[in-house]
Formats: structure tokens, sequence, C-alpha cells
């Protein structure tokens, strides 16, 4: 049995994450032809891909779609790409295949407050700190001709129209699910605060949804390169006949859950909420203070939430500061034993305490108490959304594998590991060393040649990983093959494997 996915684009966290939540189900994740698929820039070939699509939704009933990935040919040629909302409304007609079920996602567009353009029109280097501060004041009302008058006429209009094309693909997807053509779709909000033009936009797309009565079948929240992993987790679901799991939340201080973590527009109740509804499961949050039965549950998502506010936050990407929070720490490692010993079955963790990587205080935390083992999913990476949305997919498949007698216990294993590997070892340990070693800018994407990539840097770091995985939960599990898949630090490719 499997699922077809039309990625986001070709990064591991769009393909090999989702598929990856397929096996721990005991399903495939059939992926279109190499070929067919985006690199970096340059789109993939959306003429490809609605064959392709065409051919899956008669053998697999079941398909999972990026609309951006199906109608520019990836995430970073929707931001760039000269497409018409007819041009793309016209790759979309792929979609109108009866007999298949078609979960969709969609993704309102950031503003990144950066110089940096790797990802973004050309123009963000110089004018992105001026479009984020237009954002802003275009939100709120306030100091609009300021703002306006910092940039060139040229770039508004450019910068605003993408926006506008956005919103109306975005509302276009929304009445394709009215009609039936996609049966499940998530908008996501790429990177986006609550003084923003992302938010406001997030406001009247979910006014629609609610005049549209499209609740449990449309969700609007954080996050954008997770959710084609959500989404196969829902798929998960309904290809082995399972109900939606009930998710009991813990954290150690459930106030927390109210705070606004970096690059998001709404709270992280309300992002691990959204999260766990589109996964196809329910969020309960009756024991977020850890008081609840965790046995009536079907599994269970420990929170290590976001820091106190800071001007400016710390990132593990940009700016790593130590983090020294062991009380903290100590009391979300705690959660993980006690969800266990009260019989939880399943129990994730969702480190959302700092963005783009782990907190080594929890970390040592769960080493000292040998929790890694009572895991069953872990994950820190980049946004809470994505951290989130993640340990949601990840829990769900589990929970779907087990309920059909297919859940395969080494692929959640490998899973497990890998997030370690990645969101600790590398995001928050070996990166900016690394960076360092290279000269290269923390505040900008850098650039490293694909022929560089096993430059004796690169190399050393390998060896540095394979110890992350000195741990008695992941004896016997071995690192190779590291490389960048956009030939940049900012994240990792590699090739995990059981010793034999």
């Amino acid at each position: 049995m499997s699922i077809a996915l039309i990625p986001l684009d070709e990064r591991p966290v769009c393909t090999q994450l989702p598929a990856s939540v397929a096996r721990i189900a005991g399903l495939d994740c059939a992926l279109p032809p190499a070929k067919a698929l985006p690199s970096i820039r340059q789109p993939g070939d959306p003429g490809v891909l609605a064959g392709w699509l065409h051919e899956q939704m008669g053998t697999s009933g079941h398909v999972v779609v990026s609309l951006e990935g199906l109608g520019f040919g990836g995430l970073i040629p929707s931001r760039i790409g000269g497409e018409s909302v007819l041009d793309v409304l016209g790759r979309w007609s792929a979609l109108d295949r009866p007999g298949a079920t078609v979960y969709g996602f969609s993704l309102v567009p950031r503003t990144p407050d950066s110089l940096d353009a790797m990802e973004e029109p050309s123009y963000w280097n110089p004018h992105g700190p001026a479009l984020h501060r237009l954002s802003g004041a275009l939100a709120t009302g306030e100091g609009v001709e300021e703002a306006r008058a910092a940039l060139p006429e040229e770039v508004r209009r450019d910068w605003l129209g993408r926006r506008m094309r956005q919103h109306t693909l975005a509302l276009a997807a929304l009445e394709l699910t009215g009609r039936n053509v996609i049966d499940h779709l998530v908008v996501g909000i790429d990177d986006a605060s609550q003084r923003s033009l992302s938010a406001t936009d997030q406001e009247a797309l979910e006014g629609w949804v609610e005049r549209l009565e499209l609740g449990g079948r449309a969700l609007v929240q954080p996050g954008a390169d997770e959710i084609g992993a959500v989404l196969v987790a829902r798929a998960c679901l309904d290809v082995l006949g399972v109900r939606g799991p009930r998710i009991g939340v813990l954290c150690a201080d459930p106030q927390t859950l109210e705070r606004v973590a970096p690059y998001e527009s709404t709270t992280v109740r309300e992002t691990i909420r959204r999260q766990i509804e589109s996964a196809g499961a329910v969020a309960d949050f009756g024991g977020a203070n850890g008081g609840g039965n965790a046995g009536g549950w079907d599994a269970v998502l420990v929170v290590h939430a976001p820091e106190a506010p800071r001007a400016p936050h710390a990132d593990w990407a940009v700016s790593p500061q130590e983090s020294n929070d062991t009380e903290a720490a100590a009391a979300t490692a705690q959660l993980v034993l006690d969800a266990a010993a009260t019989g939880a079955p399943v129990v994730g963790l969702a480190d959302v305490h700092r963005p783009n990587g782990a907190d080594p205080a929890l970390v040592a935390a769960l080493d000292e108490r040998g929790a890694w083992g009572k895991l069953s999913s872990f994950a820190a990476w980049n946004t809470a959304g994505n951290t989130v949305g993640t340990v949601a997919a990840q829990l769900v498949a589990t929970c779907a594998g087990r309920a059909a007698g297919t859940y395969n216990p080494d692929e959640a294993r490998l899973a497990l590991a890998r997030r370690v590997v990645e969101d600790y070892g590398w995001m928050s340990i070996e990166r900016a060393r690394v960076r360092a070693e290279l000269g290269s800018n923390p505040e900008l994407h850098d650039s490293v040649e694909p022929a560089d990539t096993r430059n004796p840097v690169l190399h050393a770091a390998e060896d540095r990983l394979n110890a992350v995985l000195e741990r008695p939960w992941f004896e016997g599990i071995h690192l190779s093959g590291l490389t960048l898949p956009w030939h940049r630090t900012f994240e990792i490719d590699f090739t995990l494997g059981f010793d034999r």
C-alpha cells in the first residue's frame, strides 16, 4: 500500500521526512522522478509532475500535493517565478480526477528581515529589511508612508503583486476544497510575525474557512516544510482505516504555551492544536501540567516550551548563544519519564525552546535520565511549526501502524536518530563550528561548491556527528555520506543505517 507525494521541493525534510513517516506506519511513499523536482532556484517540471500525479491517482488513490510544487515547480520558484494566477490554476487542474483522495497544502509567503536573497527575489539584497518594515506598517497602519518611501516603487509593486497572487491562489485552494477537489487542505504561514501582512492574510483566510464551513477539512497554521509529512501521516490513517488518535499535550509550565515562538504569528498552544489536527488526530490539553491521565491517551506530546522572550531573540542558526536553563530542561525530561511511567504507549518530544536547533541542556537532561528509549519521536528543527508538525506526524504514523499491525520500529528508531543528529548534533553544535572553520557569515546563507562537500572540515564533522549516536538507545546505528543538499551549511543530508 502506498501514498503518492508531490513535495514542496527536493530537500530531505520535504522528501525523505514524509517518506520516513509512511514507513513508520508500514506504508510506502511514492515520489516523482528526480528530474521533475526543482534544484534550488531552478523550477521542477510541472508538466511531468502533472502526468506523474495522474498515474498515481489511478493506482495509490491517496495523494499529498504541494500546490507550490505542482503550480510553480517548487518553493523558491513560487517566490521568484513570473507565472500568473491563470497559469497556476491551469496546472492545478490535474487535481480534478474522481476517485482519489487529495491532501493539498499551500503557503502564505514570508517577508524575512534579512539581506539574504538566496531564497528570495534578487532585490532582497539590499531591500529585504525595508520590505519587512513595510509589511509591518501595512498590517498595522502605522508609518506606512515612511516605509514606502524607503523602497523603490518597482520593488514595492513587484513584492505586493506577488503577495496578492499567492493570496488569490490560497483562496482558490479553499474554493477547490469547498468543491471537494481537495479533500483536506493546509495553508501554512511561512516564517511570520504577529505584526505582518502574513498575519493579516492568515486572519482573512481563516475567515473564509469559517464562512465556507470547512472546519476539519481546511486549516490555516504556522509551518511550511513539515506539512508534507503531516499530511502523509493523515493519509496513513485513511489508508489503514484507523481512527485519529487522541494525543495528550504535556508541558512543565503550561503558561509558557501561551508564548509566541519566533517566526510565528500565533501562540505555541495554537500551533500544537492545529498541527495535531492537520495530522488527523485530536489534541487534548487537559493534562498540560502533567496531571492528566496519560494512560487514557493514544499518545503523548511533551513540549519543551519557548524561552522567555528576548530582543533580539537567540537563534541557533544566526545568533547561537549558550543555553543554560537547566531547571526547565530537567522538568521537561522528567515529563517524558512520567508519561511513559503512567502507561502512555507512544511518547514524543517537541523542543521549541529556541528556533533552529535543540536545547543542549535538554539533551543532557535526557541523557542523564536514560530517557531516549522512552521516546517514539523527537524534533527541534527550524520553527516551532516545523518541529511540532514533525513530532505530530511521527506520533500519528506510529499510532496508525500499531493499530493496523504494520508498525515498523526500526524505521521509527532511525527517524528518531536522524532528528537527534541533525537538530542537536548539527544545528546546535557542529554548524557554528563548521561555519567558523569555513569563514562563513552566519547571518547569510553561505555557498559551498558541490566539489567541496567532502572537504576536511565536513569530513571531520561527520566523524563528530557519529559520536552523537554513541548513546545506548542508538547503538548499532551509523551515519555516512554527509552532504549539503542546497550547497549551504544551514541543513545537511546523510544516510543512516544499522551496523550488520
